[in-house]
């Protein structure tokens, strides 16, 4: 916003810049009625990104030894 993040109980507002008054819950419809729309659009589509491998510095378990033990 123009000016700036407001606390959360500040459910209306009016911006300096241009006079608009902006309500937060009806924003707050908004944004989930086109977040629904986005999920129904996704149906049958893949919504996960595929598996993606540990990169080498993150595998094993942190703290312990990941050399093979010597027999």
């Amino acid at each position: 916003t123009v000016d700036g993040p407001k606390p959360l109980d500040v459910r209306e507002w009016t911006c300096t810049a241009c006079g608009t008054v902006h309500d937060r819950d009806t924003n707050a419809a908004i944004n989930v009625k086109t977040a629904a729309g986005l999920a129904v659009s996704a149906c049958g589509a893949s919504v996960r990104p595929g598996a993606i491998p540990a990169q080498r510095e993150e595998t094993g378990s942190h703290g312990f030894p990941t050399e093979p033990r010597a027999a």
